[in-house]
């Protein structure tokens, strides 16, 4: 998941869609307007990319020690056969995704 987040769209040949548009967000006012644009790419891109894995649930939250930064806190569903098309065994994971680390080239990252 990180890595599909973290690609730029077009930057890899061959899968020009592989990859979000969160970096047009990297230093953009923490307005709900551009939280819910995050919200949207990351559940849309994942969803695309890897059929395995679906988001259950997803909260921003503050950083801390990083005035007006945010990560994501991501409850996932995973199914170890969605990639064959069989989704009747699920198994349930959390992940924190620091916003920096979806940015290649952060210091975070």
């Amino acid at each position: 998941m990180r890595d599909i987040l973290s690609t730029r769209k077009l930057q890899r040949v061959m899968e020009l869609d592989y990859g979000s548009d969160l970096h047009a967000l990297r230093g953009e006012n923490m307005t709900a307007a551009n939280v819910l644009r995050a919200y949207a790419e990351i559940v849309g891109q994942v969803h695309a990319e890897e059929p395995g894995v679906r988001i259950a649930r997803m909260e921003p939250t503050y950083l801390e020690g990083r005035q007006g930064a945010i990560g994501f806190n991501l409850q996932n569903l995973f199914y170890p056969y969605g990639h064959l098309g069989d989704y009747s065994v699920v198994e349930h994971f959390s992940m924190m995704l620091p916003a920096a680390v979806l940015m290649r080239g952060s210091a975070a990252a």
